[in-house]
């Protein structure tokens, strides 16, 4: 009888540590990724940044690159490495920097965001300062949402993509400067990690070698990770000089 009692209690004791064990395992699985991208106003433009509270405390004059009136703060718009060329356009900036490491935000301001410029005859970008006609910036909330096999919302994570377009050089051409990438709220559940950064992927030039239109894409590589899986996930988008932004 005793014997009979201690196999039973090994019995139960092994299912529930199975059943403990698969309850976990569905915890730290991801079911499905959702990207909620904010909703262009009716008449297709986007909102101002500076109507906007980006939930990180940040202010327009903040932000790096972002050419502000009456201030040559502006000029940081130009630091930065020659990241690509195409034949008629040239990018500067980062080409790829993180805007979350292990669950928390990057609100890292050195970084230099990325500008799409003409080139001058001997090759170099033209100083933004230099040029007229950019637009105030211009942004999109973007919310990544991850959820287990409970259905759960383990990974919660919001950004904006900030830019000013429209510049042109002696009244020709609609450039881009100040892509950037601003982190706001980041919910990791126990158990998860999630990693993230930004990258150039391509320029281009949508209008004539003599009126350029710029055109870049960028790319938001997002890492969730578990102690059973690692997901990347990607999300490109094409930012024009005429001030489109489209996911891709």
């Amino acid at each position: 009888m005793i014997k009979r009692l201690a196999i039973l209690v090994a019995t139960v004791g092994m299912f529930n540590a199975q059943a403990a064990q698969q309850e976990l395992d569905k915890y730290l699985t991801i079911g499905s990724v959702r990207t909620e991208v904010e909703t262009l106003t009716q008449d297709g433009s986007f909102t101002s940044v500076m109507e906007q509270e980006l939930n990180s405390n940040l202010r327009i004059e903040d932000l790096p690159g972002i050419p502000v009136e009456g201030s040559v703060r502006g000029e940081k718009a130009t630091i930065g490495e020659v990241i690509q060329i195409a034949n008629d356009v040239i990018a500067l900036g980062e080409k790829i920097y993180a805007i979350v490491k292990k669950g928390k935000p990057v609100l890292n301001m050195q970084y230099a965001p990325i500008s799409v410029l003409p080139k001058t005859a001997a090759g170099q970008p033209v100083d933004v300062m230099d040029m007229e006609g950019w637009s105030i910036p211009v942004s999109r909330k973007i919310r990544m949402v991850y959820k287990n096999l409970y259905g759960a919302e383990v990974v919660v994570f919001s950004y904006t993509v900030v830019y000013s377009y429209g510049g042109s050089m002696d009244g020709k051409g609609a450039f881009i400067t100040a892509a950037q990438v601003v982190p706001h709220d980041v919910s990791v559940s126990w158990g998860y990690e999630l990693n993230a950064v930004m990258k150039l992927v391509g320029l281009q030039n949508h209008g004539t070698k003599a009126n350029p239109i710029a055109g870049a894409i960028i790319s938001i590589n997002y890492k969730v990770e578990t102690v059973l899986k690692t997901i990347e996930t990607n999300d490109s988008y094409h930012i024009t000089g005429k001030g489109q932004l489209i996911q891709l």
